[in-house]
């Protein structure tokens, strides 16, 4: 998986490539979000047609708790219809690109 972070003044985009599948990689997106310092973040996800169950469970936490405004970018279908499933779409506000 690779991550980049692009800070757009009011809001900092994370651009993530590859399929996020470890602990590793669930870090590494909180750690992102974490130092992005920002409470407006978009999430773009390329390749990954599966999320962790801590990733989801890290921006739950940044939206309910923490009060951050969290876009979620997915470009894979399946990915979308997993998120749609769980009920996720409108409260990490999630679209397809």
């Amino acid at each position: 998986m690779d991550l980049s972070i692009q800070n757009n003044g009011n809001s900092v985009d994370i651009t993530i490539k590859g399929i996020i599948k470890s602990a590793d990689d669930s870090a590494e997106i909180k750690s992102a979000i974490t130092r992005a310092g920002a409470t407006r973040i978009n999430i773009y996800v390329y390749d990954s047609f599966v999320i962790t169950s801590s990733v989801i469970g890290s921006l739950l936490k940044f939206v309910q708790k923490d009060g951050m405004n969290i876009n979620l970018y997915v470009k894979n279908s399946e990915l979308y219809d997993l998120l749609n499933k769980l009920n996720l779409i409108s409260l990490l506000n999630v679209a397809r690109y």
